[in-house]
């Protein structure tokens, strides 16, 4: 026998963290936008521009293959990609979910580390001629 829970005719199910649809105007702007502003886009954005302008200045200045100018676009890369993922991405606001993709992301990593360097070194079996030469 199958029991259905009795709800009343003129009460919903809001589920908990949702703004009630039935609440005035004052009461549900508290739950209009949860995230970052426009204005926190705009700055977010004009920081993209400035770092994105500074690594082209340093590549100028430092030229392609210098190890300095290398390591500082690097480190621009970092922050853009920072500002990226935490902003745009929302993952500022999410930090309890991220650990749920960054944890099986580093387990694959050191699988497919330790897999494919298997490979690598027992290679030499398959291909002996291809291997190191020999010492004589």
């Amino acid at each position: 026998m199958r029991r259905f829970a009795v709800t009343e005719p003129n009460k919903e199910n809001i589920a908990e963290g949702f703004p009630n649809p039935h609440l005035d105007e004052a009461e549900s702007q508290e739950f209009e936008h949860a995230g970052p502003t426009f204005m926190t886009y705009m700055y977010v954005f004009i920081a993209l521009s400035v770092c994105t302008a500074l690594s082209f200045v340093v590549n100028q200045i430092f030229g392609e293959n210098n190890i300095t100018g290398a390591s500082i676009i690097m480190a621009v890369a970092i922050l853009k990609a920072t500002l990226v993922a935490g902003i745009f991405m929302h993952l500022k606001f999410d930090w309890g979910k991220l650990y749920c993709i960054i944890l099986p992301v580093c387990v694959v990593t050191v699988m497919m580390v330790i897999i494919l360097s298997i490979d690598s070194v027992l290679a030499w079996h398959a291909y002996p001629d291809s291997a190191f030469p020999e010492i004589k």
